[in-house]
């Protein structure tokens, strides 16, 4: 925010150096970031922050700057002779909503001239960022930088009635603002009406109506206190932000608007050459009662770690304006007006720990009483399925927790559903209703975004929290899923890729036991589909190809394979442990079993390792190709790795076991070998 130096030097007594006053205003919390020239002065720019609308003037920052000086504020001199009739027979002021108007004050001033202001007045608007207009305009703009109190100047015979109203709008109520726009106003705003329709947007902007113009003689001078949240929110509806807003919107002095519209009224009649008429309009809608507040100088050394006398306290709260009273170790204040930040105890330690100085507070580190922390159970396991995501060759991505409602009526279809689902009152979006019962529908929208960016290959997965209502009340399970998208490859190709991964993470999180039970409609093509049962029968996950119906929802083609594992559903795994390389060499061995379509790979591997004996350390997938002559025979290779542990195996011994599996596995399953 801009402010005239020599402006504000002008509210202390004494001699001031720029250099000092500056450093010193920083010191307390106004950041002086930039100093450059200006019309006569310097052109400070503050930053004032929002909580601090009563420094956003120049006599507001002054009185700061006077505490950080040890200076004194000079003592605001308003001076004018009254005439030209009564106010009150001229003009009235009423209040029709105190919802959004506590205090209104009015003067009128006679025979104006429309003639420019004086130059050092001009000066001092344009060192802070206001274009001088006329003596008449600019003396309410000076006035708001000056008291930080917003004023509007009506041509009175615009004035119909010669009534103002501060009052709520009535829907359907249109207004043209100065700055030339229409405003269509709804019945929630504040406005400021006559005695036939709406003059002005209350603490905002004035209408055009009821503008000063060439041939204004007659000025109604107003100055009100409004209801911060309503300017607000009438500011941001109607995408507007002015000088006047900026004020109101953080909260100005309830009690200014009387001093406002006498020093406006004093400057007119000097500046414009018009007469002050006599007494003043001040209609109070809701008195403000002061805030009285103490504090213990003990408590407040104690708390800054420095002591603080009780004389310093006194000096820096006689200078705020909060009106001290001491008794003992207390200290008894009236917060100002002007003052709306200061609600609480600490507020009024803040107020004395910026000006005796931050850098005088000790840095110590304060001791706070901690509790070991604890690792959730579920993290474990949660590292767990990522690493093992992540070693697969998989992208982790996330995704929001919120579901289309419509969509998660899919959801309800999948043979993993927790429960009922979890709709919110009060959603960000219609799109985000619901909180997801499966992570599916999000990783098929991450993977049709991911196909319309030209992507062909994708691996990636997601590890995360469904959400549904489960005996009444909300419930939670962890989850990892999985998609699968390769163009160039077949459906088994994808089908084996997708269950090697699955088996792997299950191994991983100690879902050991896994069967594959054909299934999944209508979220998985029935011919490339499996859910999947733990050995007690429980459900753990579903995984295969994506069904066409369910692709089509997100424009996706049936070749992408996808999974979802309930991973909480797992046995605390087992801690890795170290074993020693062996010492004596393998024996690798093919094997190509012939056997029907409907024995599938789980129920093979699972005869061949039950059936090949302790010799037989591994047993790994090959291939898989139909035959060719329409027989619905398939054959499929596996590896067999075979090892003793003691001593190294002839090749008369692996040959003599590998014949007794292929006998083994011929009456147990029925297979032949090629």
């Amino acid at each position: 925010m801009k402010f005239d130096s020599s402006w504000l030097i002008d509210h202390l007594e004494g001699a001031v150096d720029p250099d000092t006053l500056s450093e010193q205003l920083t010191d307390c919390g106004f950041l002086v970031e930039l100093r450059e020239p200006g019309d006569g002065a310097e052109i400070w720019d503050v930053e004032v922050t929002t909580n601090r609308p009563d420094a956003m003037n120049h006599r507001g920052l002054a009185r700061e700057a006077a505490v950080a000086s040890g200076l004194a504020l000079r003592p605001l001199s308003i001076e004018f002779s009254e005439g030209g009739g009564r106010t009150s027979d001229l003009a009235t002021i009423e209040i029709a909503d105190p919802s959004v108007c506590t205090r209104f004050a009015a003067r009128v001033v006679r025979g104006v001239r429309q003639i420019p202001s004086p130059p050092w007045l001009q000066r001092r608007l344009v060192n802070s960022g206001v274009r001088p207009l006329n003596a008449v305009v600019d003396v309410t703009n000076y006035v708001l930088l000056e008291l930080g109190q917003p004023l509007h100047a009506y041509d009175l015979d615009k004035v119909r009635d010669r009534t103002l109203v501060a009052r709520r709008a009535v829907r359907g109520e249109k207004l043209q603002t100065l700055d030339g726009e229409d405003r269509f106003l709804e019945e929630t705003m504040a406005v400021i009406a006559d005695g036939a329709g709406v003059v002005g947007l209350a603490g905002i902007m004035g209408g055009a109506e009821s503008e000063i113009g060439e041939e204004t003689v007659d000025v109604l001078l107003e100055a009100a206190h409004f209801d911060a949240l309503s300017i607000r929110r009438t500011a941001r509806a109607l995408g507007m932000h002015t000088e006047a807003s900026h004020r109101f919107e953080r909260g100005a002095d309830p009690g200014m608007p009387p001093v406002a519209v006498d020093l406006a009224a004093a400057m007119m009649a000097e500046l414009a050459g018009g007469a002050v008429c006599q007494g003043r309009i001040d209609v109070v809608a809701q008195a403000m009662e002061p805030r009285r507040m103490e504090l213990s100088i003990e408590r407040l050394s104690a708390f800054a770690g420095v002591e603080v006398t009780p004389a310093r306290v006194v000096e820096i709260f006689t200078g705020l304006g909060f009106e001290p009273q001491r008794s003992g170790d207390t200290v008894a204040v009236t917060v100002p007006s002007f003052r709306v930040d200061v609600e609480r105890l600490p507020d009024l330690y803040e107020e004395i720990l910026r000006h005796i100085g931050y850098g005088s507070v000790p840095s110590a580190l304060p001791i706070l009483p901690t509790t070991p922390g604890r690792r959730n159970p579920n993290w474990e396991l949660v590292d767990r399925a990522r690493t093992a995501a992540v070693s697969a060759g998989l992208t982790e991505v996330m995704n929001w927790s919120f579901i289309d409602p419509e969509t998660d009526g899919l959801v309800s279809t999948q043979p993993i559903c927790p429960g009922p689902p979890l709709v919110l009152e009060n959603p960000l979006a219609q799109t985000q209703g619901a909180m997801r019962r499966s992570l599916l529908p999000g990783m098929l929208a991450a993977a049709q975004a991911n196909l319309n960016q030209g992507e062909r290959s994708l691996g990636f997965f997601e590890q995360g929290r469904v959400f549904s209502l489960g005996e009444g009340a909300p419930g939670e399970s962890e989850r990892l899923g999985i998609v699968l998208l390769d163009s160039s490859g077949s459906d088994d190709q994808r089908f084996r890729r997708l269950k090697g991964i699955v088996d792997h993470v299950c191994r991983k999180v100690g879902l050991a036991e896994v069967d594959w039970v054909p299934g999944g409609d209508p979220w998985l093509d029935h011919k490339s589909g499996a859910v999947l049962f733990s050995e007690s029968g429980a459900t753990l996950g579903l995984a295969g190809l994506v069904s066409p119906s369910i692709a089509s929802r997100w424009s996706l083609r049936g070749e992408i394979a996808v999974a979802e594992i309930v991973i909480d559903a797992a046995k605390e795994p087992d801690l890795p442990y170290f074993e020693a390389l062996p010492r004596f060499p393998s024996v690798v061995m093919d094997m190509t079993v012939e056997h029907g379509e409907d024995t599938n790979y789980a129920a093979l591997e699972e005869s061949v390792r039950e059936l090949a004996g302790g010799w037989v350390e591994n047993v790994s997938y090959v291939t898989r190709f139909p035959l060719a002559d329409g027989s619905g025979r398939v054959r499929t290779t596996q590896r067999l790795v075979y090892r003793h542990p003691e001593r190294s195996l002839t090749q008369d011994e692996v040959n003599a076991a590998h014949m007794k599996l292929r006998e083994g596995l011929a009456e147990r399953l029925g297979v032949s070998f090629a």
